[in-house]
Order: structure tokens, then sequence, then C-alpha cells
């Protein structure tokens, strides 16, 4: 009796277990590597980057073939899901979403709001959020995508893997995925923040096949800029120094460089290594507070001055001096987020709320004008670790005629 009932339920279990249901084979799949929506007269111009199997296996085997490792389609429509749907009458395959690198979003399309556009790519089961969210800054989504590589055969994966080389790096580079994005338009007390992408050089010398081989390419991709939002829409650009200082208020800068003058002609480079942000805010007497501390360290990278290194006084004057141009970037930055956007792109309103949850229920319902006049102390602290493997440098002791 006992091996029956086993015998029933292996039955049951085979004919619950039905196998890939829904399976696709890989030959009738179109995989999405990278997705652009600008706006054209009223319209969605999607995009899509699509890796060409044949052209990748080319460039692994060095068969030198001519095949471009990927193909990029493009379709108006007046919504994202029916753009997606009329690709279908251009590309051989049904277009798979589940591995997208990189989201580009088309100036336009940001400034005009971005939330109808990222509902659709955040509902959709076969997409995972954790692709980066990036935006075309003075240029369209297409181009981006249409720009080449000599690097990387897939542009959409030059896009990705620059995005966090940069951002360990440099600091004026911040990555931002699809799912870290909605959490800040949703959160309170703060304002989602986007990387810009720009061509540099000719549009039609980066997208043509010659680009990549020239000795010196012409046309590049860069980051440049972030943008920030009030709410889902784009409002303007910090620059790159502002960039820099946003960067170290949220805690997301791993490595830059601060450049100290000596003279007019001449200046000192530190390398900054390490940096900690720490943010409290309060709101005191009625008033809400923001104080920013920041502790960084940093390395002497490069020396074209006359000053002695080997002086314990020398460096205490050199941290200070990188502690004023860090606390000028901050200070800065705030300023311009405050009196230019209006917008809380640093989540000093969620600072607050985590520290004084009951002040922050005085002071939410007006925070964008509470936000505008906010008191935010700033302190700089930073070390200088090592001078390289020289002390003083050569220069100021070379010959002259």
């Amino acid at each position: 009796m006992k091996r029956k009932a086993v015998f029933v339920l292996a039955a049951v279990l085979l004919l619950l277990t039905t196998g890939c249901w829904n399976r696709r084979e890989l030959n009738d799949l179109a995989i999405v590597m990278a997705v652009g929506i600008d706006k054209v007269d009223g319209e969605y111009l999607l995009s899509t980057q699509i890796v060409n199997p044949g052209g990748v296996a080319a460039s692994k085997d060095g068969a030198g073939g001519t095949q471009s490792a990927v193909a990029t389609y493009s379709m108006r429509s007046a919504d994202i899901f029916e753009g997606i749907r009329r690709l279908t009458t251009m590309t051989p395959r049904r277009l798979y979403f589940s591995h997208i690198q990189v989201l580009v979003l088309g100036e336009q399309v940001a400034r005009e709001g971005t939330k109808e556009v990222l509902d659709l790519l955040f509902r959709d089961h076969e997409v995972r959020p954790d692709f980066y969210v990036i935006l075309a800054k003075d240029t369209s989504a297409l181009h981006i995508l249409s720009m080449l590589d000599p690097l990387e055969k897939i542009p959409a994966t030059k896009l990705y893997k620059s995005l966090e080389t940069g951002e360990k790096a440099w600091g004026s580079v911040i990555s931002i995925q699809l799912d870290e994005f909605i959490t800040q338009l949703l959160s309170e007390g703060s304002e989602p923040v986007l990387v810009g992408v720009t061509v540099k050089g000719k549009v039609q010398t980066g997208s043509n096949g010659n680009n990549p081989q020239q000795e010196s390419v012409s046309t590049l991709l860069k980051y440049e800029d972030i943008g920030v939002f009030k709410e889902d829409k784009l409002q303007g650009w910090f620059n790159e120094k502002e960039s820099i200082g946003f960067s170290y208020i949220t805690d997301r800068l791993d490595s830059t460089v601060e450049a100290i003058p000596c003279d007019k002609n001449s200046k000192l480079i530190i390398e900054i290594i390490h940096s900690k942000s720490t943010l409290d805010g309060r709101v005191v007497n009625g008033k809400p507070q923001v104080e920013v501390k920041i502790e960084a360290e940093g390395n002497v990278g490069e020396v074209a001055c006359a000053i002695d290194l080997a002086k314990s006084q020398t460096i205490y004057k050199l941290e200070r001096e990188v502690e004023k141009r860090i606390k000028e970037k901050i200070q800065n930055v705030i300023t311009k987020a405050q009196k230019q956007f209006h917008s809380d792109a640093f989540g000093f309103g969620q600072v607050i709320y985590q520290n004084d949850p009951k002040g922050w229920e005085k002071v939410k319902h007006n925070w964008n004008e509470a936000f505008v006049d906010l008191k935010v102390k700033i302190n700089v602290d930073v070390k200088l670790r090592r001078t390289g493997k020289v002390g003083n440098s050569f220069i100021p002791f070379i010959k002259k005629d």
C-alpha cells in the first residue's frame, strides 16, 4: 500500500512538472543590449541596440569580417509599448529585453517627464530593473546608441563599463540603476539625478564602421555633468566641478583629483584616494538644519612648485588648501540646487526624516520652500598620506640658459 502511494505521488509530480512550457529558442530572439527613447514632434522615437551574433563571433575568432557586432533599429510611435510591438515589423526576430545594460533617455523626454516612460520598463516581468539609466546631453539617444567604439564591439557594453570605471576614478560620474531612480522618485525629501552622456566629435564619423579603425578616433562618447530632476522632470545640469561636489556630499566619491595653484604657471595635484561623507539633519526652533562632514585622504600626485614637502608645515598648509577647494565645490553645488533648480538632489530632507522624524513632520509639507533657505554647515577634514617615491620636485632645479 505504501509503495502504491509513492507511485501515485510520483505520477502526480510528473504531471505537474511539464518542463519549459514558455520556452523560446535563442535563434528566434533578438537580444537587446540598450534602449534609447527620444521625443520627436510629439511622438516617441524608440531605439534598440541588438546584438549581431555573427559580428561578435567574427571579431572573436579573428575572421576579420565586415559585419558589425550590433544593429540599431528605431521606430516612431505615440506610445512606448506600441513602438516595441511595431519594431517587430523591422526586426527578423522577437525583441528580448532581459539583458539590457543601459537605458538612454533623450533630454526632451527627461524635461517633459519620465514616469510614463519608466513605468513600462519597471512593470514588465521580462525586464530586470538593474540596468543603468543615463541622459543624452546635447544630442539624441539614437545618436548615442549609433556610436561605435574601437575598444568595445558592443557600444552598450562600452557605456556600461565606462560608467563604472569613470565613477571609481573621477568624481563627476555617477551610476544610477532603474530601481534606484524609481526609489528616489518615491522617497520624501529627495529628488532624482542622472548622469549625462554626450558625443565628442562628428556624429556621422562615429556612427560609421571606419571610426573604430582610425588610429586617432575623432568621435567618442563622454560622460559629462549630472542632470538634476524635480519629481520626474529634468530641471538642469550640474557642471563637472559641481558634480564632484555632489559626489562628495552623497558619499559617491571613490577617487578624484584636486588642483592647487602655486603661481600663474604651475600647480600641485592632490589625488583623493578615499572620501567619507556623514550627514546630520534636524529641525531646531521650527527651522531645518543640515550638517555635512567630509573626511578625505589623499596623496601628492604631481608637483611643479618650489616647495619643501619634507616639512610638516608644508603638508599642513596643503591639507588646508585642499579642504578649502572641496568646501567651495560643495557650497557651489548646494547653492545652485537651492537657488536655480529648487531641487533637493542631495536627499537632505530624507536625512532630517531619519534623524529627527518628529521635526520632519513639521516641515515636510512645505519642504520645497524650506529647502531653498536651508542652512547647511560644511566641515571638511583632509589628511595627506604620501608624497610619492621622491620628495621635492626636480622641475625648479632644471638648468636654464
